[in-house]
């Protein structure tokens, strides 16, 4: 099941990539920038004041902002299913995803680069080096590779089977420099989105096995994972989750709130931007346990993070 999840939140990312009007996300990519670096902001600094408040050294702090500063589209086939995927509101969210992921992921990994206190020059500007490189790898490169191959072959089954292996060698990729393989994963889906035709058969076929098997496992595991008991009976961890639940709703809303406002949205967009935007899972999972295991992180810290998974893995979806 820990497989076949980790193959749904990629499947996940890939179909996000997938579905999205390009056109469109070329319009919005400014908008998406703004509320990217408020819907991460807003939570970074939050979690940098809560940490402080709870005692934690000022890496710690900085690790625990980043804990909610990100979010996973959890909500999205559900907007799939709706029609609403083309409104520029969610094509801003879905921007906005990819960026304050790749931030979050960022400070993740230098974290846990930190040594005595000091972070190396030389692994930031490696590892911002790769990421780039790989982005034009994968953004430029792949559509290429995919158009030659589409040439060669019109079997539906081969089409099929060369669109999965770009997925996972993306993905695969992107863990093996420093990125996260949900990073990979979308970006693979960008690259296969502009080299198919919208309506594709192979999309389809894509979407159809994610969406009826891979994705639904993911969110199972992700209620798997949660144990309410181990919340409740201690004090200390529920108010660490309750004030680290309040900080993502609020700020989150907050995020996409000011954004709405400068761009005119309706209550309805503001409300889809802010449930998309608010759900934490992946990401957030993947810190908790980097928190407890370099010793950031005591317990009632990383279960109270669990308790933000479950609250907003069911709210995300009811908005």
């Amino acid at each position: 099941i820990e497989l076949l999840s980790t193959v749904g939140l990629i499947y996940l990312m890939f179909s996000t990539g997938l579905e999205i009007d390009l056109r469109q996300f070329g319009r919005v990519r400014n908008k998406a920038l703004l509320f990217g670096l408020l819907t991460f902001a807003l939570p970074q600094l939050s979690g940098i004041v809560l940490g402080r408040y709870l005692g934690l050294s000022w890496v710690g702090a900085i690790l625990l902002g980043s804990v909610y500063a990100s979010h996973t589209l959890v909500a999205f086939p559900i907007l799939s299913r709706l029609g609403i995927v083309r409104n520029e509101s969610v094509a801003v969210t879905i921007g906005a995803t990819v960026l304050s992921g790749v931030v979050a992921l960022l400070v993740l990994a230098m974290v846990a680069s930190v040594q005595d206190g000091h972070l190396p020059t030389a692994y930031v500007v490696r590892l911002v080096a790769l990421m780039s490189g790989y982005t034009l790898l994968v953004l430029l490169g792949l559509p290429r590779v995919g158009k030659q191959f589409f040439r060669r072959f019109n079997s539906r089954a081969v089409e099929f089977q060369f669109v999965l292996v770009a997925l996972f060698v993306a993905a695969l990729l992107a863990q093996w420099i420093g990125m996260h393989a949900i990073v990979g994963a979308f970006l693979a889906g960008l690259a296969i989105n502009s080299t198919l035709p919208p309506r594709s058969t192979v999309i389809g076929q894509v979407l159809f096995v994610g969406e009826s098997f891979f994705i639904p496992i993911f969110l199972m595991h992700i209620g798997m994972m949660t144990d309410p008991w181990a919340i409740v009976v201690n004090g200390q961890t529920l108010m660490i989750g309750l004030a680290l639940t309040v900080a993502t709703y609020v700020t989150k809303f907050a995020a996409a709130w000011i954004t709405a406002s400068m761009f005119h949205y309706s209550t309805d967009e503001l409300l889809t931007m802010w449930g998309l935007s608010q759900a934490q899972a992946a990401t957030t999972l993947a810190t908790l346990l980097v928190g407890v295991s370099i010793g950031l992180f005591p317990m009632t810290v990383f279960n109270g993070g669990i308790l933000v998974i479950l609250f907003t893995s069911i709210t995300s979806p009811l908005l």
